[in-house]
């Protein structure tokens, strides 16, 4: 987790596999470039799953969704099965908002989203 609860950290770890990218902070123009770094990172890598970790987000912007949107058809092109973890309204209204949440398998946890792969 960031020191400064607004500032932006994102990490992966491989789990059996699966990788998983942590998010934490805020998710928005300034911070999608390093997001999408990590992500695109984690896809080529080839794991056998991948889970986008938002339970330390503290904020979601457009930017972000649009770049979950991207992720969602990387990942695809790569048959890369992905889940989402996220446990909070801040993350789960604006994919809802958006009906975004209908293009991806939204879990409550970490260890929930590992549990389907």
């Amino acid at each position: 987790m960031p020191e400064n609860p607004g500032a932006f950290a994102a990490d992966t770890e491989l789990v059996g596999g699966v990788a998983v990218v942590h998010l934490a902070g805020e998710l928005d123009m300034q911070t999608v470039p390093a997001a999408t770094l990590e992500l695109d990172q984690a896809i080529e890598a080839g794991p056998s799953g991948l889970v986008v970790d938002m339970t330390g987000l503290t904020f979601l912007a457009s930017a972000g969704l649009a770049m979950l949107a991207a992720v969602g058809e990387k990942a695809g092109q790569a048959a890369v099965t992905l889940r989402l973890a996220a446990d909070s309204r801040i993350v789960l209204r604006p994919l809802e908002i958006t009906g975004l949440d209908a293009g991806f398998a939204i879990r409550d946890s970490v260890d929930s989203a590992l549990a389907d792969f």
